[in-house]
């Protein structure tokens, strides 16, 4: 099993899941390329949803991961499914998956907020290191992503904000997927695709990007992940991972 994080984040997203999915499944969390402590995308190649999936492809293989069953969250989930597309999965759980959108409105209503932080994020990172330690600002910086931001551990705040800063790639990333357009559409065939919605999706909601997401996404299974946010690693956990265990059961012939 392969777990990956959204923009700008790192594998550490995936902290409070691990535990509950290592029992039975050999997990590998990985960090996207063009993130910190990540590969490197190549040089000379412009950062795109394609040139993404290209690195990333290439980096399980160089692992000898050969069809994971994936696990994606917001960029994640669009990786997990673009892989999937190349026939490189052997199931698809895709968390509030970023890549569906119907107008460019609706595309630049998703980037501004990403860019704004980015550029903003020195001063953000000098105003609050101090008061980390607080659980009420923890849960105001991670009110967009999370319900329950209060629950990421001061260092592990700190780490995603130092991480997003370091994801040299953001701006370029952001302009090529506007450009390119949404994800193509594609149909699940024999590969369980799992199209799970973060219920209170406060980055991505539902009415507006996962309804033309689980459109694109023939055969695919349609699920609402309750009470959490774009971000649900935090918020609910044991949910989260029993999300993944359906969807890995139907690909493995199992009744749940």
């Amino acid at each position: 099993m392969v777990l990956l994080h959204g923009l700008g984040g790192t594998w550490h997203i995936w902290k409070p899941v691990i535990p509950l999915l290592e029992t039975s499944f050999r997990v590998h969390a990985i960090t996207l390329p063009g993130h910190q402590d990540g590969p490197d995308m190549p040089a000379g190649i412009t950062a795109s949803r394609d040139s993404l999936a290209d690195t990333l492809m290439a980096e399980l293989k160089k692992r000898g991961i050969e069809k994971p069953h994936l696990v994606g969250n917001s960029l994640g989930g669009l990786m997990s499914l673009e892989l999937a597309r190349r026939g490189y999965a052997k199931s698809v759980t895709a968390l509030s998956p970023a890549g569906a959108w119907q107008t460019e409105k609706d595309y630049k209503a998703v980037a501004k907020p990403f860019k704004i932080v980015y550029a903003i994020l020195p001063i953000l990172i000098f105003l609050t290191t101090l008061f980390l330690r607080f659980a009420g600002v923890r849960k105001a910086l991670n009110k967009k992503a999370m319900e329950h931001g209060d629950r990421v551990p001061e260092n592990e705040c700190r780490r995603a904000m130092h991480s997003l800063r370091q994801t040299h790639i953001l701006p370029e990333l952001l302009q090529s997927m506007g450009a390119d357009g949404p994800i193509p559409s594609m149909q699940a065939g024999e590969v369980p695709i799992t199209i799970a919605w973060c219920e209170r999706d406060k980055v991505i909601p539902y009415e507006v990007y996962g309804k033309p997401m689980v459109a694109t996404i023939g055969g695919c299974t349609s699920v609402m992940v309750r009470d959490v946010g774009h971000v649900p690693m935090y918020d609910d956990p044991q949910q989260v991972a029993d999300v993944v265990r359906n969807t890995i059961q139907k690909a493995e012939g199992v009744e749940a």
